[in-house]
């Protein structure tokens, strides 16, 4: 209730025009929530949904804005800079890296801790909540690790995920670490068989995703080059 004089700048509009309001205001705030997470296409798209409704709206220029800049961070990426970087093969400091970490995971609190995480240590992030949304980002920019749940609690599981990397991506030696609130003896043979870099339990700890991250990096660059 606003007192004083005070509006909510609803007063005149229409049930309707108050409706259609919310709607974008909604939109806008998932696309905001989307962007943290590193959800880009996701957010992308609340932000189309929205000026659909408000073809105006300066908040849906600001998230394209916003959007566009990640890319951007994608685009002028530098091979080598960030493979070796200040910190040595081992390192663990803060400076901007050069790598791409994909993170997919349906729970969007895991998901956004982690890209806070892995962002505050300098790693490019992308995120996704299950497997056709990591198909669209990894067309958009091709990532130097995975990080994916095992189990999504609707659509394909995760070893779907990885065994579509390792066959569409040209490079396929890209790293693949698995997430899982348990991993059982099963889980763990078949990832092992299938090629899985590493499985870690949930919760997982920002500075052991880190150290998986980093050893996996390592070893990607100990391989032999093609030719």
């Amino acid at each position: 209730m606003h007192t004083n004089g005070e509006s909510d700048g609803l007063d005149g509009l229409s049930p309707r025009e108050r409706m259609q309001r919310a709607k974008v205001e909604h939109y806008i705030e998932q696309a905001e929530e989307c962007i943290r997470m590193s959800r880009l296409k996701a957010a992308g798209r609340f932000v189309e949904k929205a000026l659909q409704l408000d073809p105006t709206n300066s908040a849906c220029k600001d998230i394209r804005g916003a959007i566009e800049e990640r890319y951007l961070r994608f685009s002028t990426k530098t091979s080598g800079a960030g493979a070796n970087g200040s910190n040595g093969h081992g390192g663990v400091g803060r400076r901007r890296r050069e790598e791409v970490v994909l993170l997919v995971d349906q729970d969007e609190q895991v998901l956004s801790s982690l890209t806070d995480a892995l962002q505050r240590y300098g790693f490019a992030t992308l995120g996704a909540a299950g497997l056709d949304e990591a198909v669209e980002a990894i067309a958009m920019v091709p990532p130097d690790v995975v990080i994916s749940e095992v189990n999504f609690a609707t659509g394909p599981m995760g070893f779907e995920l990885y065994q579509w990397v390792k066959t569409n991506l040209a490079d396929r030696d890209i790293p693949f670490v698995f997430l899982a609130a348990r991993i059982d003896r099963e889980t763990l043979i078949a990832g092992k068989r299938f090629g899985v870099d590493d499985f870690l339990q949930k919760p997982v700890d920002a500075e052991v995703i880190l150290a998986s991250i980093v050893n996996c990096l390592s070893r990607r660059r100990a391989l032999p080059q093609s030719a």
